[in-house]
């Protein structure tokens, strides 16, 4: 089974789109200062068996991992370790380098840790992302526009299209009437172009997108510009402000399917003390998940 059959079967069962991002801070979890690591194992493995029955994958976030030392890998390990086989886990650890030092970073996060999906960084190009490919039955998330304030800084600045229009052929920039209107068929934002070539590179069938929450309409354009087949990851609802019914209408496809919303500090600091961390997470978790299908019925029935 492939991770998109992986991720289409648990979230079926499951009823639901919900990601649970795992990014423990010692800072913020019971006991982090006093039993360090182990606090994060014991925190994490706490998440995932309250919350199994109601999401479709998890994301641990490799910086807060890496951030704990040696120790680190170690409790990354054991958390991919507690998470029931049936349901995905995707990496989030956004690499991106040339060919050769790819393909290490592949073969760390498919061989090693053994995870279903990760996500990368697209700016080398295609070499960079190509070792990831070769992985069939895995998922690759890239990178495309996401959920923090100067993601603009690049990822909304328009490319000049390196291909001008032949005299007498009938393209956009021929019927244009207006010089904005010939600019607007000349150019393209950089997170549309990295849609189109995501799309392009989709040769195995494994390739998904990152478009954050916090631009629906960017991601309304995004899912028109892949079709219904390839999956988005939807960072940035909850703590970041995004709009959760408005991110599920825009990034889901015609199915009301493969939209990943992920949801991480609103959901694992959901607890008011240590003692109800599993209900209130559960709570937390459910909440967001009905709230999500809410959306998703609202989009087939208006189909």
């Amino acid at each position: 089974m492939n991770f998109r059959q992986k991720l289409i079967e648990t979230s079926r069962k499951n009823s639901s789109w919900l990601c649970i991002g795992l990014d423990p801070d010692l800072e913020k979890i019971p006991d982090g200062q006093r039993k360090g690591a182990k606090a994060v194992v014991k925190f994490n493995k706490a998440i995932i068996e309250s919350t199994s029955d109601l999401v479709c994958a998890y994301k641990p976030n490799a910086a807060f991992y890496e951030s704990l030392g040696t120790e680190g890998w170690e409790v990354l390990k054991k958390t991919i370790d507690f998470v029931p086989e049936h349901i995905p886990v995707i990496l989030d650890f956004k690499r991106g380098d040339i060919g050769n030092t790819a393909a290490k970073y592949a073969r760390s996060a498919f061989e090693y840790f053994k995870v279903d999906a990760v996500t990368v960084n697209p700016l080398l190009g295609r070499d960079s992302v190509e070792p990831f490919i070769r992985y069939k039955d895995k998922g690759i998330f890239i990178l495309c526009l996401t959920s923090n304030p100067s993601s603009e800084d690049l990822q909304k600045k328009l490319l000049l299209l390196e291909d001008p229009p032949e005299p007498g052929l009938a393209t956009p920039q021929s019927k244009a009437r207006t010089f904005a209107e010939f600019f607007r068929a000349s150019t393209l934002t950089l997170y549309s172009y990295i849609a189109r070539l995501a799309a392009e590179w989709n040769v195995e069938g494994n390739i998904g997108l990152v478009v954050g929450a916090t631009a629906t309409s960017e991601l309304e354009e995004t899912r028109k510009i892949i079709g219904d087949e390839m999956p988005i990851l939807i960072p940035g609802v909850g703590a970041q402000g995004g709009d959760l019914e408005k991110s599920v209408m825009s990034g889901s496809n015609s199915d009301g399917e493969l939209a990943v919303i992920n949801v991480a500090r609103g959901i694992i600091y959901a607890w008011t003390e240590a003692r109800s961390l599993e209900g209130e997470t559960r709570n937390a978790a459910e909440s967001f998940r009905i709230k999500i299908k809410e959306a998703i019925d609202q989009k087939t029935r208006a189909k």
